[in-house]
């Protein structure tokens, strides 16, 4: 089990300013060892994001506004990362655990304490939490080292949504392409504002905007009948 806590800086842009960036990327950063040289230095990423019958947490009920829960499985991965993300103030936390795939349907049972996913499967329960969102999309991702520590610099391609069909990332319907001729860049680092990121903004002349997937694909969905309008989409000069 591991525990994650970095800042977050997320961008909606177009097309062809994600080539620019992509671009910047390459000569100021190194391509993420993930990566799958088969897809052009990017990899899929799978999220299946929960939720309870009412959506709290797309709501942002009391008790549920500042974490979620999700299971991710990156490319061709047989794991499967169970995690929480949660926001205290400006900061991002992660608590994540990596369960072999074929475990996850001990996630609808009573589980072992001893078994590595029992905090997750305990706080699902507890919260009524259930599968009901999955979300796909293609990942290039860049990484650096700066005076204040790592740096990661992420665009997310073809953004996909569909109705989970239970925690096995097989979707329940057709998915949805989300963002159409966009892209959602994220800046990730660990304190203060890389000096290197803080050029890209004034370049790029990028703003951040509040991006969230999930709440994009629960509306795609058709689980919600209200629709949040989408942000600024930042194109290129």
């Amino acid at each position: 089990m591991s525990s994650l806590d970095a800042y977050e800086l997320k961008f909606l842009v177009d097309t062809a300013l994600a080539r620019q960036v992509e671009a910047w990327g390459r000569d100021h950063l190194a391509i993420d060892p993930h990566a799958d040289p088969a897809l052009g230095g990017a990899y899929r990423v799978r999220s299946i994001y929960c939720d309870t019958p009412e959506l709290d947490v797309y709501f942002r009920n009391d008790g549920y506004r500042r974490r979620k829960f999700r299971l991710r499985r990156y490319g061709v991965e047989s794991v499967v990362h169970l995690e929480r993300k949660s926001k205290p103030g400006d900061r991002v936390r992660k608590r994540r655990t990596a369960v072999a795939g074929h475990e996850l349907s001990r996630l609808g049972k009573d589980v072992d304490p001893a078994w590595p996913g029992f905090w997750f499967q305990r706080r699902l329960s507890a919260r009524r939490l259930q599968p009901r969102c999955l979300i796909t999309y293609e990942r290039h991702a860049h990484v650096g080292m700066g005076g204040d520590g790592p740096m990661r610099m992420t665009l997310d391609h073809d953004i996909r949504a569909a109705l989970a069909g239970g925690f096995d990332f097989e979707p329940a319907a057709r998915d949805t392409l989300l963002l159409p001729g966009a892209v959602v860049l994220e800046l990730k680092f660990q304190s203060r504002l890389p000096a290197l990121f803080r050029a890209l903004m004034h370049d790029m002349k990028l703003t951040p905007s509040g991006v969230s997937k999930y709440r994009m694909g629960i509306e795609a969905c058709g689980l919600a009948a209200d629709s949040a309008p989408v942000p600024r989409v930042h194109k290129a000069g």
